[in-house]
Order: structure tokens, then C-alpha cells, then sequence
């Protein structure tokens, strides 16, 4: 494997968990900008970089990518929450022969998760007792309501069930138990669950102390509840994700995302 020169974008907790992993990897890190003044102060070695990787903010994703491709960088980005940047970015992308990786969540047993949840939605699409709802729980610093990962999920169930039409960001609160914040089966809480007939999928999200990332599909009925979920226990598996992602990336031309780096 290639060692790459690679430039941090946003050097927060991610950017930190991604240098570890990779210098672990026998990569170099040759510029990190965490400010705007820091593209002055790194450029010359910016402009050496093999990859970019971008965990900042949603604001300021689109504008890190753009200098990107003003020096032809290939850039991963696992920033969300600025999907309505994504159509002029995929677009200058493609119309200049750039490399951009984009992806809601680097983890692998995330992606392994999303399979069994359009499993599971296409086989709920036909028992019409039951209706879906997601949850998401991060820690209090995350910045965009619902997650992108959840918003990932809500698509492959709007995908796979044709009752519904479109997500909505749920109001109110869960119902806890106490063990594991899980609300109490066949009961919704506070939360606002239409019907299918509204053809609207709901997600709560919820932002409790230092929570890396917790994610649940339901399918409710009044007789029982079924549950798919996944829980992250550190950011080490983000970071590992995005660093093969840029070993990955160079070389390549266009938008990529996990399901191209993993083939499913």
C-alpha cells in the first residue's frame, strides 16, 4: 500500500481519531486547517497533499471542497448536513474530472446495518399493522438534526416501502426506559407517529452528553415491535473508514461513496 501525504480538514475530535489511524497506517499527515487563516499558512503543503479528508462543519464542507478542487485534490468528506451544496458540487465534480468521496458514516458495520434494514423494510412493506419510525442519538456538539446516517436510512426505507413518501424530523422526546434510553415497546411516547396513510417516516433525534452514534429502525404494531439497531462505540471506526476511503480515492475521477469502496 501506497504511504499518502494527506491534509486535515477540521481538527476537532474526528480529525484527531483520523490522524491516529492514519499514521497507524504508515500515512503522513503534511497540513491540518482547523481556521480560515490556516489555508494561507498551509497552502504550499496543502498543494502537495495525495488526499484531503473533511471532518469540519456544514458550513463549512462546500467551501473546503471547492478549494479542493481548485488545486485537483482528492477529497473525502464526512462532514453532513449541507446536502443542498451536493447538486453544484456533484456537478463541477463531474464536469472537471474531480475526485470527491462523500459518505453519511464511514463505518463498515454501519453499511452492514443499512443492508439488513432494506431487508427488513421490504419485507414490512406488505404488513400493513405495522408502521416505521427511526431514532438517532449523538452527542451534544453534533451540529445538524437528524443525522445524515439517519437520513440515509430514512431513504432506503422510502425506497424499499412504497407507503411512504417522504421523512419528517419528529417533535418531542423519547420515552426511555433506563436501560439504553430504548422507549418502552408498543408505545411511541411523546413522539408523533402518522399514520402510513400520511405516507410520512418520522426520526427523533435526540443529542444526549458524549453519545458517538446510535441508530434504530422500528416497526411498530399494537401487538409487538420489531428492532434493528446500531451503536457505535468509539470513533475509531469512522476514522478507520475514512482513511481507506482516501487510500482509496486518488487515481479516480468522479463521486464516490461507501457503497462503491465496499461494493455493496
Amino acid at each position: 500500500m501506497k504511504s499518502l501525504k494527506i491534509a486535515l480538514l477540521g481538527y476537532g475530535k474526528m480529525g484527531k481519531e483520523i490522524e491516529k489511524a492514519a499514521l497507524g497506517r504508515n500515512h503522513s499527515i503534511i497540513a491540518v486547517i482547523d481556521k480560515e487563516q490556516d489555508w494561507h499558512k498551509e497552502e504550499s503543503r496543502l498543494a502537495q497533499a495525495d488526499a484531503a479528508i473533511d471532518f469540519s462543519t456544514p458550513s463549512a464542507a462546500p467551501g473546503n471542497i471547492g478549494r479542493c478542487f481548485d488545486l485537483h485534490i482528492p477529497i473525502v468528506v464526512g462532514t453532513t448536513g449541507w446536502d443542498k451544496e451536493m447538486p453544484a458540487i456533484r456537478e463541477r465534480c463531474l464536469a472537471e474530472g474531480q475526485s470527491l468521496f462523500t459518505a453519511s458514516n464511514f463505518s463498515i458495520g454501519v453499511y452492514i446495518f443499512m443492508a439488513a434494514a432494506r431487508f427488513l423494510s421490504t419485507k414490512m412493506a406488505t404488513q400493513t399493522a405495522y408502521r416505521a419510525r427511526i431514532e438517532e442519538i449523538h452527542h451534544v456538539h453534533k451540529l445538524d438534526k437528524p443525522s445524515g446516517t439517519a437520513i440515509t436510512l430514512a431513504r432506503n426505507v422510502l425506497e424499499c416501502d412504497s407507503r411512504y413518501k417522504d421523512w419528517r424530523l419528529a417533535e418531542g422526546n423519547a420515552n426511555p426506559s433506563h436501560e439504553g434510553r430504548q422507549p418502552v415497546p408498543g408505545q411511541a411516547g411523546r413522539i408523533p407517529l402518522p399514520g402510513t396513510a400520511d405516507g410520512i417516516l418520522p426520526i427523533l433525534s435526540l443529542r444526549e452528553g458524549e453519545t458517538v452514534g446510535t441508530h434504530r429502525l422500528f416497526f411498530e404494531s399494537d401487538i409487538d415491535s420489531i428492532e434493528l439497531a446500531h451503536t457505535a462505540k468509539s470513533r475509531r471506526g469512522f476514522a478507520w473508514g475514512a482513511v481507506m476511503a482516501a487510500e482509496w480515492l486518488p487515481g479516480k475521477t468522479g463521486c464516490f461513496g461507501m457503497q462503491d469502496l465496499l461494493g455493496y
